[in-house]
């Protein structure tokens, strides 16, 4: 690599010598190749320590994210993209593998000791939502149930606007109702109006031995119902297809419609705010704190067998689980949408994505549990039970929803509606209009309270 030193003559005398030039450059030379070998190898080592850093999972139950799932907004809300396909069911594998290798000796646990007599029911939009709440209200009209409600209106936002959902519950609502003193005494039986959930309060009214209950529907889907339902295209003046190029696709700011319609809808219902909504450590916070508070999560994919575990659930005998299909819209008013406005869409929707299917998931764990053969042999008795109403009580299906007697009209017009055979008053509370049974629970809990005050 380089020229040995010279060597001294060990028969010349020993005198002091200065260095040629020469020998001092060659020194030089060495010098500064070992500096740049040293460099070299110590750059070598960073970039090792660097990489190995950051291909080192932060999590064992991190997976990487599809190709075909991208998060379009994840830099925006600074979260790193591969945290968003974090499976919160990793968390609890052991405990569910528990419970389908025992499934067979868990079906016993279906039977029930009593009926339960105090339901909390989170109403989120455009999910089936208001079959199950016409369930449980005529349950509850039928058992002289006190029903969370205000003296007038059928939703409960903040007293100052009830239809204005940007607030969660707050029992201190209920202060100023006519029935407020009864309700002390008696207590509440069952909330299931829209609101804007917050599980502490409700609680608070509704106290002990409550069962708590909700349902989700496919976002994109869910998504396109509200857009349509609502009329959104007068707020933005398109169709969805054009929202979904001009506004989402650019990223353009989107507001809220009327102050609490729009994006992840569905955790907004259940209380998320908006900061928090896209933050996705906070929605995974979320999911697990509801897989807590809610004992069923129905699906409305999956809506009878939904119907069979709430009717385990509550305890209450399958019958009292039939329905006919409310708020239904027609085929016109339903916008067929593009793979590609859907893709965008499901990528926007990503948080209530997450909620969705994990609760999915859930949902056939409980399936599992109860018996899945059990389950199907009730799906099938609940479809006929269902085909019975629809024989006794149904007339015709209607479209024009204006040839209807005033108690059946539906709030939209893009909605389906039944023309009832109201001689039978069992059929009645099947196919009335939400506002109008809400009024006429009020009126009943308005009667309670008269009676209430003369035994006082």
């Amino acid at each position: 690599m380089y020229s040995p030193l010279p060597q001294e003559d060990p028969a010349s005398p020993s005198l002091p010598r200065t260095p040629s030039p020469s020998y001092n450059r060659k020194l030089t030379t060495i010098r500064n190749w070992w500096l740049v070998l040293i460099l070299f190898v110590a750059s070598l080592l960073l970039m090792s320590l660097s990489l190995t850093s950051k291909q080192s999972p932060a999590h064992r139950s991190i997976k990487p994210i599809p190709e075909d799932h991208q998060l379009a907004d994840a830099i925006a809300h600074n979260v790193a993209t591969k945290e968003l396909q974090i499976d919160l069911h990793e968390e609890k594998t052991s405990e569910l593998l528990e419970q389908e290798h025992n499934a067979t000796n868990i079906n016993n646990s279906n039977a029930c000791s009593q009926p339960i007599s105090k339901v909390g029911f989170m109403k989120t939009h455009k999910t089936a939502s208001s079959t199950v709440q016409n369930i449980l209200m005529r349950y509850g009209m039928n058992s002289d149930w006190n029903f969370v409600m205000y003296s007038a209106g059928s939703h409960l936002g903040p007293p100052s606007n009830q239809y204005t959902l940007n607030r969660p519950f707050s029992s201190s609502w209920m202060r100023d109702v006519p029935w407020y003193d009864m309700a002390q005494e008696q207590g509440y039986n069952i909330l299931a109006f829209h609101t804007k959930w917050d599980q502490g309060e409700v609680e608070r009214v509704l106290g002990d031995g409550a069962k708590y209950i909700t349902i989700l529907r496919d976002p994109v889907d869910e998504f396109e119902s509200l857009y349509n339902y609502v009329h959104f295209e007068k707020t933005f003046h398109m169709d969805l297809e054009q929202f979904v190029s001009d506004y989402i696709g650019a990223r353009r700011p989107i507001q809220r419609v009327n102050g609490y319609l729009g994006r992840n809808q569905q955790l907004w219902d259940l209380g998320m705010d908006q900061e928090d909504i896209n933050n996705h450590q906070a929605v995974k916070m979320k999911i697990k704190q509801m897989d807590q508070d809610f004992d069923l999560v129905m699906i409305a994919e999956d809506f009878e067998s939904s119907l069979v575990l709430l009717s385990d659930v509550l305890c209450w005998p399958l019958a009292n689980m039939t329905s006919l299909k409310l708020n239904a819209r027609k085929k016109s008013a339903i916008e067929k949408l593009s793979q590609k406005s859907r893709k965008i869409l499901k990528d926007w929707l990503w948080a209530d994505y997450k909620l969705y299917e994990y609760f999915k998931k859930e949902l056939e764990q409980k399936k599992i549990q109860s018996g899945l053969q059990r389950v199907k042999e009730e799906v099938v008795k609940l479809k006929k039970l269902n085909d019975k109403v629809k024989d006794e009580c149904v007339l015709a299906v209607v479209k024009n929803t204006k040839t209807l007697s005033s108690d059946f009209v539906p709030w939209s017009k893009d909605v389906l509606a039944f023309k009832i055979d109201e001689s039978k008053d069992t059929c009645k509370y099947f196919g009335i209009s939400e506002n109008h049974f809400i009024e006429h629970l009020r009126e009943l809990q308005m009667e309670r309270l008269n009676k209430w005050r003369l035994n006082l």
